[in-house]
């Protein structure tokens, strides 16, 4: 009998500290990844993508498809094109943005001096002198979103 309430017990326990564990209002974790929030900010589309080159910065690929990408987009091609497996995908993006310095040089451009203009839910940066490229941002709930396009969608 003991053997059993001792169990229970550790059950209910190990349930109440994993609960204390996840703050609460936080956003749910992606990819079994949890959000980081004050590390990673996402209150406007400039905090954003200052976070998406913080992670960027820090090799942090993973964090930066869970919770910095447009969830649709990250969703759809895991599906899609990795058959469900969230660490391909993560592959796939990191060696593309390790062998584009010069993308991730612009990004950073984009945030020291772009134009930014909000639109609601949607926002988007410009700079000046190239008119051809944009980085363009999407609102769920109250975080930002880096989307996965240069263009506006007609």
């Amino acid at each position: 009998m003991w053997k059993g309430l001792t169990i229970a017990t550790c059950a209910v326990l190990a349930t109440g500290i994993r609960a204390q564990g996840v703050r609460e209002g936080a956003p749910p974790g992606r990819y079994g990844i949890e959000a980081r929030l004050k590390k990673y900010p996402q209150g406007t589309p400039k905090e954003a993508l200052a976070s998406v080159l913080a992670a960027i910065e820090e090799n942090n690929f993973s964090y930066l498809l869970a919770h910095l990408a447009d969830p649709e987009f990250v969703d759809k091609r895991v599906k899609e094109v990795h058959r469900g497996q969230f660490d391909e995908l993560v592959k796939e993006i990191s060696a593309k943005i390790i062998d584009s310095p010069a993308s991730v040089k612009q990004l950073e451009q984009f945030l020291k001096a772009g134009d930014w203009e909000d639109k609601g839910n949607t926002a988007v940066a410009k700079l000046k002198d190239l008119k051809d490229q944009q980085v363009f941002f999407r609102k769920i709930g109250n975080r930002w979103f880096m989307e996965n396009r240069q263009k506006e969608e007609k």
